[in-house]
């Protein structure tokens, strides 16, 4: 019997890790629990032959993360490169907009389906600004929490925030998707 470990278990199980271990016994503990358990997803994963990709990520994040802590000598230094992750995701997002050629629309449109030529059809365009814009405020406002548990140390929330987003980006992702493919379809229909 193979093991299963659902995505959100690959990509959670070193961060949690590395916060219980932190609070049981300190920094060094947490970064030989958070390596520890990279790798034990990673094999766990190999062995499966599921989740590979998330598990390899998982495992080389969580080694580099607790590093970084350690090199900081502050177990909120775990923290600091997944920052980087929404920082660089809402300056994309606003980027891309700027630029006239939202995110969302570059993505979002060929997954569905949508017409090649969607940024000279006014109705799509609009839609795919304002579903960008969107993303890049719920990724502003993941910096700006993270930013301000960061500058309080305060770990165990830092962990419960990376948790719930990475529960939160399918989610996000699926329904940009659903409305993506609702929109291209109503603006194919002639009667629409």
């Amino acid at each position: 019997m193979k093991a299963r470990l659902p995505g959100l278990a690959v990509t959670a199980a070193p961060t949690l890790a590395f916060v219980a271990a932190y609070g049981a016994n300190g920094l060094r503990t947490a970064f030989v629990a958070a390596t520890v358990t990279g790798v034990l997803v990673l094999a766990c994963g190999l062995r499966a032959r599921r989740y590979l990709q998330h598990a390899a990520v998982g495992a080389l994040l969580a080694v580099t993360c607790a590093a970084v802590a350690v090199g900081t000598g502050q177990a909120r230094g775990f923290f600091l490169l997944p920052m980087l992750l929404p920082a660089a995701s809402s300056a994309a997002c606003l980027l891309s907009v700027l630029a006239g050629r939202p995110l969302a629309g570059l993505v979002a449109n060929r997954v569905v389906g949508g017409p090649q030529r969607w940024r000279s059809h006014p109705p799509l365009h609009r839609f795919y600004r304002w579903m960008t814009v969107g993303i890049g405020l719920v990724c502003l406002a993941s910096l700006a929490a993270q930013a301000a548990l960061y500058s309080r140390a305060e770990i165990a929330w830092l962990g419960v925030l990376h948790v719930v987003m990475a529960v939160l980006w399918p989610g996000i992702t699926a329904a940009t998707l659903a409305m993506s493919r609702m929109t291209v379809a109503r603006h194919r229909d002639p009667a629409a």
